[in-house]
């Protein structure tokens, strides 16, 4: 089971982008590469701090979920896509998805079925983690779109 949500989370949500308009993706694909980057500084991090450890992973990844090269990237377009630039619609949108990522989709999901191990960090501290990556990915949009 691990196996194919691995693979679901990696592949699938790439699809969904097939649903928006994509010229207007286009406008938000650096702020996902973005988090990208960000996401995967925070993976080393847990890594060393032992925040978490990957039990099970794609043959291919050894420390970065899946999820943070499928799932991630997308949900930030999709969020970037239908709520910027209102700054309360977005960053109330990132604390709902946040919570829901923190206190449901990482205990009861996740871990559950292997994903990873929560291991020096709380479920409320993943969310704090989480939700503090969105005032730097808002800026860095607004400073990628300022136009001089």
């Amino acid at each position: 089971m691990a196996d194919i949500l691995s693979w679901a989370l990696l592949i699938t949500p790439w699809f969904l982008l097939l649903l928006l308009d994509l010229r207007r993706v286009k406008r938000f694909l650096s702020v996902a590469f973005f988090t990208l980057v960000l996401t995967s500084i925070t993976w080393q991090l847990a890594e060393t701090y032992d925040w978490w450890k990957i039990e099970h992973n794609l043959f291919f990844l050894t420390n970065i979920s899946a999820f943070n090269y499928g799932f991630l990237p997308i949900a930030t377009i999709f969020v970037f896509y239908f709520t910027y630039p209102n700054v309360w619609l977005f960053f109330g949108a990132n604390l709902a998805m946040d919570a829901f990522q923190a206190f449901v989709v990482s205990p009861f999901i996740f871990e559950k079925i292997g994903l990873y191990q929560m291991l020096r960090m709380s479920d409320f501290g993943l969310f704090l983690l989480l939700y503090s990556m969105v005032p730097i990915l808002y800026l860095y949009q607004r400073w990628y779109e300022k136009k001089e």
